[in-house]
């Protein structure tokens, strides 16, 4: 005898940090709900939940996205080039930052 109540059972899926990442980031764009949005993605509600929590909270989040800003090299008012002398500063962590120098 069949039960009114076919439930079909879908295998685990193992992601990585870096795919719940990427899940979350089209969740954001999607401007769904996350019920809505977990629904049509076939995720547990629940797990989403939980790595959208875990990726909010860690240094690691989508929040402290890479903000790029192009360099180049200019001239000075003199028309001396200045890419001689030049200054990178990158920071890396709450503690950390690189600072690259060139004098020439």
């Amino acid at each position: 005898m069949k039960s009114s109540n076919n439930l079909v059972l879908q295998s685990r899926v193992r992601r990585s940090a870096a795919q719940w990442r990427d899940i979350i980031r089209q969740y954001e764009q999607s401007g769904q709900t996350q019920a809505v949005f977990c629904d049509e993605q076939s995720l547990a509600l629940s797990t989403f939940s939980r790595w959208h929590q875990r990726l909010a909270n860690s240094t690691d989040t989508l929040c402290n996205e890479s903000h790029f800003v192009e360099l180049s090299a200019h001239e000075e008012l003199s028309g001396t080039s200045s890419s001689a002398l030049w200054d990178v500063e990158l920071q890396l962590g709450t503690d950390v930052v690189l600072r690259l120098r060139h004098r020439c």
